[in-house]
Formats: C-alpha cells, sequence, structure tokens
C-alpha cells in the first residue's frame, strides 16, 4: 500500500485521481498530512492536516492532475518518491514520503512542490556506493563554510536545485562543480543553520533525505532527493525546506 508501487505507477491509497475524487482507504484514522502550499519550493508555507476525511479531502485539491512518476524508495515502514506532477497551471516536481502505521496504513504523509526542476543524467552501471558517507561530508563542510569541500562532493556536472537563500525570490540552480562552489561562496555565503539529518533512504543510486534546521531561530524542517554516481559524488540534488517543522519518521 502506498502512493506509488515498484512499477514506477502512482495508485490511488489515499491520494487524488485525475477526476478530483480521494481515496482514504489507505489513510490511519488519526493520519496527519503536511501539505506544501502551491508556492512552495520559493516560500516555506506548509498546510498541516489531521485525520482521514480531512487529509482525502486536501488531497482532492491537488486533482485534476497527471503524476509522472520519477523514482521511488521504500522500506517496511516507508516510502519516499519524486514525481513529476502536470495540471493546467503547469508542471511542478513533487516529493512525496508515506510514513505506515503498524496497521499498514499512512500514518504520516508529506508533500512537497517546487517548479519544474530538470532531470540529470540517470545513473547507470555499476551499482551505487553508500550515500550516507558523502552527504554527511557535505553538509559537514558546508556548515562550516569549507565551500570549496563541500562542492567536492559534487558530480563536475551536477544539477543543484535549492529553495531561495535569505533574500531571494527564485529556488536557486546551479550547473556544474564550479558554478556550485561559487554559488556556495558568493549566493549562499556563511550561515549558522545546522542541517541535522534524521532519516535516510537509499536504492540504487537514490536517496531520500529528511532533517531538521538548528542554530537559527524556529529552525524548520530539510527534505531532499539526490543521485549518487558510481564514484560516490552527487550527481543531482533537489532540496525542499518547511518553516514549520514536521514530526520526524524516525
Amino acid at each position: 500500500m502506498g502512493l506509488v508501487d515498484g512499477s514506477g505507477r502512482a495508485d490511488g491509497s489515499g491520494r487524488a485521481d485525475g477526476s478530483g475524487r480521494a481515496d482514504r482507504s489507505g489513510l490511519a484514522a488519526d493520519v496527519q498530512l503536511w501539505l506544501a502550499s502551491p508556492a512552495q519550493g520559493l516560500s516555506a508555507a506548509i498546510e498541516s492536516v489531521c485525520g482521514a476525511e480531512a487529509g482525502a479531502e486536501a488531497l482532492a485539491r491537488l486533482a485534476p492532475s497527471r503524476l509522472t512518476v520519477v523514482a521511488t524508495v521504500s522500506s517496511d515502514r516507508a516510502c519516499w518518491a519524486e514525481l513529476v506532477r502536470h495540471s493546467d497551471a503547469g508542471s511542478e516536481t513533487c516529493l512525496a514520503g508515506l510514513t505506515y502505521d503498524p496497521s499498514g496504513r499512512v500514518g504520516r504523509l508529506i508533500w512537497l512542490r517546487a517548479p519544474l526542476v530538470p532531470p540529470g543524467t540517470p545513473v547507470t552501471g555499476d551499482p551505487a556506493p553508500e550515500a550516507q558517507p558523502v552527504l554527511e561530508a557535505y553538509f559537514a563542510a558546508l556548515m562550516t563554510s569549507r565551500f570549496e569541500e563541500a562542492a567536492a562532493q559534487f558530480t563536475a556536472d551536477t544539477l543543484y536545485s535549492h529553495p531561495p537563500y535569505a533574500g531571494g525570490r527564485e529556488r536557486v540552480l546551479f550547473r556544474g562543480r564550479d558554478a556550485l562552489e561559487h554559488g556556495f561562496a558568493t549566493v549562499r555565503g556563511p550561515s549558522p543553520a545546522r542541517q541535522i539529518v534524521t532519516a535516510l533512504w537509499q536504492r540504487g543510486s537514490r536517496v531520500f533525505v529528511e532533517g531538521v534546521i538548528e542554530g537559527i531561530p524556529d529552525g524548520g524542517s530539510f527534505f531532499s532527493t539526490a543521485e549518487i554516481s558510481r564514484e560516490g559524488e552527487i550527481a543531482r540534488y533537489v532540496a525542499f525546506y518547511s518553516a514549520t517543522r514536521i514530526p520526524s519518521a524516525g
């Protein structure tokens, strides 16, 4: 049960279909949903909804639209997916995260949105190495303003998408390691923010991460998805931020 299955199709368990209906059969009675505003990816606003009936109604507001699954990673307790959502208003890149309760119903659902992020070059060939060490090295360098070292964790032709930095009104998109290092130094700059990873899921080259932001007043939650190259570098990275801290999946 979940938003997506292993074939890359989107299923109907607790989500809106193209007709505007929403099936709540896959949602726990006390499900907690966190749904980004249409401006998410640009602003950090997010809506919290409790209960299966209210959750189904909130999900129905995403219709009419068509979902294309880009990648999924799942475990016994959770499923994460990157999707492209097509609607009359345009196309979006979305992250959807589902956490299951002991009965197998969805107890927590997170839906994040951003203007469409370009796809990366698919990672093929040998299995990708473990993602956690490279991501930890990236965050450690970023938190201490060692921008050259942070950028060194990415491929030479990497694609990096991030919510607007302080004062910005558009998402940042850096193409290539050199542009990324320059962007870290001149667009992001030093920051007291500390990224603390609370959960990570990986299948093959694809990884999904969630965590919290410390070191700043009222730090919220962050979520990201990445592709890891065969050489253990980040080939594509797409990040989201919620100013409201979302309870962790654990």
